[in-house]
């Protein structure tokens, strides 16, 4: 089965290659044709141009699925603005309430994960489905295909892991380890990190459980 698709895309992909070179050269052929060719072309370019620049801004999108999960959609490749950023998502995320949501397979309860935005080519059919899967499905651990977050590695960029801090309960400690593709490249210990009193709590429960 697997090989019939194969052939079948491959065979549309070269019927699309063949009638896209085929349009071309009739437009080529015609001076009016190729230079509303032409003309469409660099508004392309330069609509591309100003996306790229005024509308690729970093952003963090929680997952709706897991709360404790955000995707960083168009990263600074500044690393150090990147995590300067993560540090202030982390904070941010410490002081809010926590929706109610479920708890990623193989993971602490109590981390806050940040990875990079990523989403697989529309028409792939055997390719995972990238990050994105996560906003708003749970993770699939069997069956035909398994969608888990483990499996992009490559794509993390830091992990948060707290507790209660031992000198004031209601404050929380930890440490936010930053990654690259190959693994960790830097940790900071961070503390007395606000969390919303009706939800202290449950997490200090949790973090009990985990035993962090």
């Amino acid at each position: 089965m697997e090989l019939v698709l194969i052939v079948f895309l491959l065979l549309m992909l070269s019927g699309v290659l063949f009638l896209g070179v085929r349009l071309i050269l009739w437009i080529l052929k015609n001076k009016t044709r190729a230079r509303v060719f032409y003309a469409t072309l660099l508004l392309g370019l330069i609509g591309l141009g100003i996306h790229h620049v005024f509308y690729k801004n970093m952003r963090f999108i929680q997952s709706e699925v897991y709360p404790n999960l955000y995707l960083v959609k168009y990263p600074d490749e500044d690393q150090n603005a990147l995590q300067q950023a993560i540090h202030q998502q982390v904070v941010t995320h410490l002081s809010s309430e926590f929706p109610a949501g479920k708890t990623l397979a193989y993971e602490n309860e109590t981390s806050v994960f940040f990875y990079q935005y990523y989403k697989a080519f529309p028409i792939s059919v055997f390719q995972d489905e990238g990050t994105a899967y996560f906003l708003e499905n749970e993770e699939d651990l069997g069956g035909l295909v398994t969608e888990e977050l483990g499996m992009y590695r490559k794509y993390k960029l830091a992990e948060f892991n707290y507790s209660p801090c031992q000198a004031d309960a209601p404050l929380h400690c930890g440490e936010l380890r930053y990654f690259d593709e190959h693994g960790m490249v830097k940790s900071d210990r961070l503390s007395i990190l606000d969390t919303p009193a009706k939800t202290t709590k449950d997490v200090s429960d949790a973090a009990a459980s985990s035993g962090f």
